[in-house]
């Protein structure tokens, strides 16, 4: 009998088949785990970038309503200012004209209501933004728990397969 037929060697063959079969399995699991990984620390990127973004988004709003307002009260104060020089300058001249600037302060006290009431509305979009901000984040979390579950029964799926190859071998 020739060595290649020699009942050792064929069992040695064989070990060193299954030897490099587990070697390519482990080697194909370690990179679909490094890529698993790559993919969820890509997803937390993203996630922080989006709230980074929304976070700037938000600030911005402020700021702007901020100026705004400060622009609107610079711009009243400026008109009152200018309502009490005509006053002046009318309760010298008539009753009259002194009954129209009262009517005039009226109506800037109506205006600073409703720019109040403009102002509380747009915190309350704000507050409604941010609360679907969280809802948005929650489904986002959901769908990625839901993701790594799969993942796993799909791990698992492969170690039965991998269980049943080496039993059926």
């Amino acid at each position: 009998m020739t060595q290649t037929h020699h009942q050792a060697n064929r069992v040695e063959a064989q070990n060193a088949d299954a030897e490099d079969w587990r070697c390519r399995s482990e080697a194909r699991r370690s990179r679909a785990e490094e890529a698993r990984a790559g993919a969820e620390r890509t997803r937390e990127a993203a996630e922080e970038e989006r709230a980074a973004s929304f976070q700037r988004q938000v600030e911005a709003e402020g700021a702007r309503l901020i100026a705004e307002e400060g622009r609107i009260t610079g711009e009243a104060q400026r008109q009152e200012a200018e309502e009490t020089r005509a006053l002046n300058e009318e309760a010298r001249r008539s009753a009259e004209m002194a009954r129209l600037a009262a009517e005039d302060a009226r109506r800037v006290g109506e205006e600073t209501r409703l720019l109040h009431e403009a102002t509380r509305r747009y915190a309350e979009e704000a507050r409604l933004h941010a609360e679907q901000a969280r809802a948005d984040a929650e489904r986002t979390r959901a769908v990625n728990e839901e993701q790594r579950q799969i993942l796993e029964e799909m791990r698992d799926t492969v170690r039965r397969y991998e269980a049943l190859l080496a039993r059926n071998g």
